[in-house]
């Protein structure tokens, strides 16, 4: 496990230099912003998801 995590470090250090911030920069920029968005609209995703799938089984259930 300790492997995994020095060879993310080492590519965040990576991508960083190319992007011209620091380490700390894009460790924010992905771990405060981008995954806790990402997540916030996967959650929002599947709870429609959920709602149409629960109408098409109620509209199926009256056809019936």
């Amino acid at each position: 496990m300790d492997t995994i995590f020095w060879i993310c470090v080492k590519i965040m250090q990576i991508m960083s230099d190319m992007l011209g911030i620091t380490y700390q920069q894009l460790n924010v920029i992905l771990f405060v912003i981008l995954h806790p968005a990402i997540t916030i609209f996967l959650f929002f995703k599947l709870r429609k998801y959920k709602r149409l799938c629960k109408e098409q089984q109620s509209s199926e259930s009256v056809r019936s």
